[in-house]
């Protein structure tokens, strides 16, 4: 092995050097223009006119109302005597802002599915030592009672809405994720609902102790994946426990 002498002088370069440019390129966030975005206002809506707009819903049980007319068709049959061209159009990605400072992002795929995510800038780097572990709490008790809805009712929802299994919701370190995949004609019907839960949960004494299993099960699955164990043990030692360095796991 060969060692290189390098002079005092060279390393106080270095290092000047290299806080110049860190001051240059805050200097370059700070002076830099914040994005606007478009400013969406509220507006009130008909509750019938808006009910009109959805599907026929029951919240217990969908009943046919009609036989299907193509049930003993075949696949090498067309049901469509004149098939119209479908209208393409490339997906767009459209960023706007309610007046409660809340920003929507939103890209039509054209497809049968959809996915309603909401983000919610709170996790395990806001927490201190009264309430560590309050982050994974919340994202263990999601989906259940809330002022207008109970558990029960939530969960018979989201089957109706064939949502129950899409359904999740994530605590990180810097965010807790909500997210629901449906059908795209429910939209209206699961934006209630997953507001709901983020802003009215009423956080009722048995669920809380009820979710207590669930946070043991949390951890021996993660001491089960050593992937994720090292990514914790990396964030514990890159920012010596705080911040960052919180684990995400109650």
């Amino acid at each position: 092995l060969q060692y290189t002498h390098i002079p005092p002088h060279s390393t106080m370069l270095r290092a000047r050097c290299a806080a110049r440019n860190l001051w240059r390129i805050s200097q370059r966030r700070s002076s830099a223009v914040a994005q606007q975005y478009p400013l969406v206002k509220f507006e009130k809506e008909d509750v019938d006119t808006v009910m009109a707009e959805l599907p026929a819903f029951n919240f217990y049980e969908f009943k046919d109302t009609a036989p299907n007319p193509y049930r003993h068709t075949t696949l090498d049959r067309s049901i469509l005597l004149d098939s119209p061209e479908p209208v393409l159009s490339a997906p767009k990605v459209e960023v706007s802002q309610l007046e409660n400072g809340l920003r929507v992002a939103s890209i039509d795929k054209q497809g049968l599915m959809s996915r309603l995510s909401l983000h919610v800038h709170a996790g395990s780097r806001f927490e201190n030592s009264s309430n560590f572990g309050v982050s994974h709490m919340v994202s263990m008790l999601s989906y259940s009672s809330t002022a207008h809805l109970s558990q029960l009712r939530t969960v018979k929802t989201l089957e109706q809405l064939g949502a129950n299994s899409t359904t999740s919701c994530k605590a990180g370190r810097e965010e807790i994720t909500y997210r629901i995949d449906m059908l795209r004609e429910f939209v209206p019907l699961a934006v209630p609902l997953m507001i709901g839960n983020v802003l009215f949960p009423r956080l009722l004494p048995w669920e809380v102790k009820a979710s207590h299993k669930t946070v043991k099960e949390a951890a021996a699955a993660l001491e089960k994946d050593p992937v994720a164990v090292v990514h914790e043990l990396l964030h514990k030692a890159a920012f010596c426990n705080n911040t960052l360095g919180l684990a995400t796991r109650a």
